[in-house]
């Protein structure tokens, strides 16, 4: 498995000129400029990254790393802990909605047990536990500076082993009950912004349970 360190000194900036080749071809399509949005800017941004290589993606598939947090603790979610061990169940059945839009666009579901709570036999998944679920965020780290590095290394594993199977196009997802509450907490640190402007329902909050999950982040 390589470092962190390798693995972020193995990126290579965007090629700007295929970007801007991309751009051309874009905007001399029978359509108004920047009419598809995204897919535009997400085209755009592939061209930069395949560089003289054809947009072309043979394999395609979607790592979902999967994990329960200790701040579910704190009474943020409404649904109960034990749907992240279900639905990574339902995940290896791909009977998840992820799965189906996954199979509709010809991309595999790569489930990954990155610290499910739960003692249910889960076959199916790739195994990479780090731990039993995380640490608690409003009393303490989520996990050590040693844990995130490992995690970030193992996901960059992954995506070297799929590489090696085929897989040219990847996309990538998470599961755990309670995740919008860490989620909101990075956006906030990293931004500046106030936790009432990040936080949100996620799953169904009741609005009653909303300024709780602002308090704890």
């Amino acid at each position: 498995m390589k470092s962190l360190q390798q693995v972020t000194d193995a990126i290579r900036p965007l090629d700007a000129a295929a970007m801007t080749r991309a751009q051309h071809r874009l905007d001399g399509l029978l359509k108004p400029p920047g009419s598809l949005g995204r897919l535009e800017t997400l085209a755009i941004q592939l061209a930069g990254i395949m560089s003289d290589r054809p947009l072309v993606f043979t394999g395609k598939q979607i790592v979902v790393m999967i994990a329960d947090h200790g701040v579910y603790a704190e009474g943020v979610a409404v649904s109960p802990r034990i749907v992240t061990a279900i639905q990574a169940a339902n995940m290896v059945k791909g009977t998840t909605g992820v799965c189906v839009l996954a199979a509709n666009a010809g991309a595999g579901v790569t489930p990954v047990d990155m610290g499910i709570d739960s003692e249910l036999p889960l076959p199916g998944l790739v195994n990479r536990r780090v731990n039993r679920g995380s640490g608690n965020i409003a009393c303490e780290p989520a996990m050590t500076l040693a844990q995130a590095r490992h995690v970030l290394e193992v996901g960059a594993d992954l995506v070297h082993g799929l590489v090696g199977q085929g897989v040219t196009l990847f996309g990538v997802g998470e599961l755990g009950m309670a995740n919008t509450t860490p989620a909101a907490a990075l956006v906030s640190v990293l931004t500046g912004a106030p936790p009432a402007d990040v936080v949100g329902r996620g799953a169904n909050l009741p609005l009653s349970m909303l300024q709780n999950k602002i308090d704890v982040v």
